[in-house]
């Protein structure tokens, strides 16, 4: 299961980074365009859905590599037992919150897709970039599950 996690984990990084080049080339490619009275329309439209394309691809590979930003200063002076309960319930916190998010994302990306919302420019569904967020949480809910339970494994009797 471990090794099955971190393959999609990856996967969604090369596809964060692919997105943010893709950001770039199109807003390069917009700016040099603009030069010659020729803008790519709905550059705007797509820098956004790149954009959250991109932090939804990142958030597991940040969760996996705990990449994010922790302030533990008060933890840290806790003995070893009390440093992994603490990392216990921060992570259940956590997946709480993704659970939420991946629920909560998968129901409104049903929403936008059955009203057919669309982007105003380019008339591009917004609902895959929806589900691909609900994805994406849901990934994140599974690194969680998994550090909480190799946690756990070295946690000592108390």
């Amino acid at each position: 299961m471990t090794k099955i996690t971190k393959l999609f984990v990856e996967l969604m990084n090369y596809l964060a980074a692919a997105s943010i080049i893709a950001m770039m080339l199109l807003t390069c490619a917009d700016v040099l365009l603009r030069f010659f009275k020729h803008p790519i329309l709905g550059t705007y439209e797509l820098v956004g859905l790149f954009g959250a394309l991109t932090i939804a691809f990142a958030i597991p590979a940040t969760t996996l590599t705990k990449g994010h930003v922790a302030v533990d200063f008060i933890v840290e002076k806790l003995p070893t037992a009390g440093q992994k309960f603490c990392t216990v319930i921060a992570n259940l916190l956590s997946l709480f919150l993704f659970a939420l998010i991946a629920w909560q994302s998968f129901l409104y990306a049903n929403i936008l897709r059955t009203s057919g919302e669309v982007t105003l420019s380019l008339e591009m569904p917004f609902y895959p970039v929806v589900y691909t967020i609900s994805a994406a949480s849901l990934l994140v809910c599974i690194v969680l599950l998994l550090e909480i339970a190799t946690l756990k494994q070295k946690v000592p009797a108390i």
